[in-house]
C-alpha cells in the first residue's frame, strides 16, 4: 500500500468477481431494452396510450354534456426513478381533475346543436356518396 491510500488493495479474484456482476447487470439491462424496443411491444404502447387519451377525452366530453362529473385541470409529466430506463414515449402523465357545478343552460343548448349540424353533415356526406 502506498503511504496516501486508504482503501486496501483488492484482489484480482474480487476484481473478477466485479467484472461479472457488472457484465450480467449490463446483460439485463440489453435484454430489457430489447424488450421494449420491439416493434409489436411499442405498438402495444401507443395503442395502451391512444385508448387512455381517448377515455379521458371520452370522460371529459361526458361531463360537458352531462353536467356533472370532473374537468382536467391541469396535467404534467413525472420524473422517472433515478437509474432508470425510460424510452421516448413512455412518459408517465398526472393529471388533476376538479368536480365542477351544473352547466349553464345556454352551453347544453349550444353543445345539442353543434352535435345536430355535424351528424346532419355526417348524414348528407354518406347519402351523397351513395348516390355516385
Amino acid at each position: 500500500m502506498a503511504a496516501g491510500d486508504t482503501e486496501p488493495r483488492r484482489t484480482p479474484a474480487e476484481i473478477e468477481a466485479e467484472i461479472n456482476r457488472e457484465q450480467r447487470r449490463l446483460a439485463e439491462t440489453l435484454d430489457e431494452l430489447v424488450v421494449s424496443a420491439k416493434p409489436a411491444n411499442i405498438a402495444r404502447r401507443q395503442v395502451d396510450r391512444v385508448k387512455e387519451t381517448g377515455g379521458r377525452l371520452l370522460d371529459e366530453a361526458r361531463a360537458l354534456v352531462v353536467g356533472g362529473g370532473a374537468v382536467r385541470v391541469e396535467s404534467h409529466l413525472v420524473e422517472p426513478e433515478e437509474g432508470s430506463i425510460l424510452l421516448k414515449g413512455d412518459d408517465e402523465v398526472v393529471t388533476t381533475y376538479q368536480s365542477r357545478g351544473q352547466l349553464p343552460p345556454e352551453a347544453v343548448i349550444l353543445a345539442v346543436g353543434v352535435g345536430a349540424v355535424v351528424v346532419v353533415g355526417v348524414v348528407a356526406l354518406i347519402a351523397r356518396r351513395r348516390r355516385k
